[in-house]
């Protein structure tokens, strides 16, 4: 679903509501506003990992605009065939 299909679905399902649901339903929309985002520190896998890049690793653009593409669950393998 998109943006507008949410908000038709939403008001379809609130013009079915009591008021005092329809209030409540207010309520809670205005608390998800109101809350703050967690926002993740930076350097928070400091000193716990480590990475290194082979001298001779080579990506070109359209290999590294693929990873995007190709992730899965936010998981990216990358495989040098140049070796």
């Amino acid at each position: 679903m998109n943006r507008a299909e949410i908000e038709q679905a939403v008001l379809k399902e609130i013009h079915t509501l009591p008021l005092d649901k329809v209030e409540a339903t207010l309520n809670f929309v205005l608390s998800l506003k109101n809350q703050a985002v967690k926002k993740r520190p930076l350097g928070l896998l400091k000193d716990k990992v480590e990475f290194a890049i082979d001298e001779n690793f080579k990506m070109t653009d359209e290999d590294f605009l693929h990873l995007k593409e190709s992730s899965h669950a936010n998981r990216t393998t990358v495989s040098n065939n140049n070796q």
